[in-house]
């Protein structure tokens, strides 16, 4: 086992490199297509399992902060090289949660973070939970090798409750990072997913809100219809939010690939300087339904030649 992967988020400048500290994942909010990417169905607990079962299953994976402490005596800094689109982060972590509950138990993430920092490393950590604060002392111990940062797709308590109930609130996820902020550890915001049925009033006041700790970064992302996306999150809000349920189960390509232009049009025009950073879909597959012009402005947040 080498933890250390390459990473091709490097294409949304979140890392080079990735580290993925568990199988599976608690949270399982119905937006996530973690579950539809083919690295995932290729491990061995996927066997006989369909995305409608995310969020239920999930361990430890046996033996990695041995296999790390391995790998890091020949993966040094200076082989995590700068590419030519990314930062040579290494990004912990980007299959599952890095701090979902069993952490709190396993402390498996703090100890992926010590190795990393202690050797050198430039680290991003991307959470939906707020008991990243219990490691607060080591980020700020590491500030200039580290980034912290927590999905805000919007601030609607009631809204996560149906669709990610698993997570912590984004209320609570907003006033984590604000005290992550005031103590001095560098931070970021991913706006993710930008639901279909949300003004772009909302991306502007989660905006207003993020932008007093000073972000590094502002991405945002519109809901990805992946796998089995957009059925999950329109049965999700079926009950409790019909008329949004309404609006994702007619959540075509082409609407998708509308949304996208809008959204991150919309949020360079008004944030370019709060940092905010676009992250159109890497596949590039709403170029089949957007006008050339539209394209050639989506075309230019991703690296050339993909």
């Amino acid at each position: 086992m080498k933890p250390i992967g390459i990473s091709k988020l490097y294409k949304k400048h979140l890392g080079d490199w990735g580290v993925n500290v568990f199988a599976g994942c608690e949270h399982g909010c119905a937006f996530c297509y973690a579950p539809a990417q083919p690295s995932v169905r290729a491990q061995p607990f996927w066997v006989g399992k369909t995305q409608a079962d995310w969020g239920r299953f999930y361990s430890e994976r046996d033996g990695l902060v041995d296999a790390l402490r391995k790998q890091l005596c020949t993966f040094t800094p200076a082989r995590a090289v700068k590419t030519a689109w990314g930062q040579g982060r290494i990004l912990v972590s980007f299959l599952c949660g890095a701090y979902q509950p069993m952490e709190q138990k396993l402390g498996v993430t703090r100890q992926v973070l010590e190795l990393l920092l202690q050797a050198g490393h430039r680290v991003r950590i991307q959470t939906r939970s707020t008991l990243v604060r219990r490691d607060f002392d080591l980020l700020l111990k590491y500030k200039d090798q580290v980034r912290l940062g927590t999905s805000l797709p919007h601030l609607d308590d009631n809204l996560a409750k149906v669709l990610e109930p698993k997570a912590p609130a984004p209320t609570a996820r907003l006033e984590m990072l604000r005290e992550a902020a005031q103590l001095g550890i560098p931070v970021y915001v991913a706006v993710a997913p930008f639901l279909p049925f949300h003004a772009l009033s909302v991306l502007d006041d989660l905006i207003a809100q993020v932008t007093p700790l000073r972000p590094e970064e502002v991405f945002c992302e519109v809901l990805n219809p992946k796998g089995d996306c957009v059925p999950r999150v329109a049965r999700a809000l079926a009950k409790e939010y019909p008329a949004e349920s309404k609006v994702v189960d007619a959540y075509s390509d082409a609407a998708w690939s509308r949304w996208t232009y809008r959204v991150l049009r919309h949020g360079v025009d008004h944030h370019a300087s709060a940092g905010f950073i676009p992250w159109p879909d890497t596949s590039r597959a709403w170029a089949n339904y957007l006008r050339a012009d539209e394209v050639g402005f989506l075309n230019q947040f991703l690296p050339s030649g993909l």
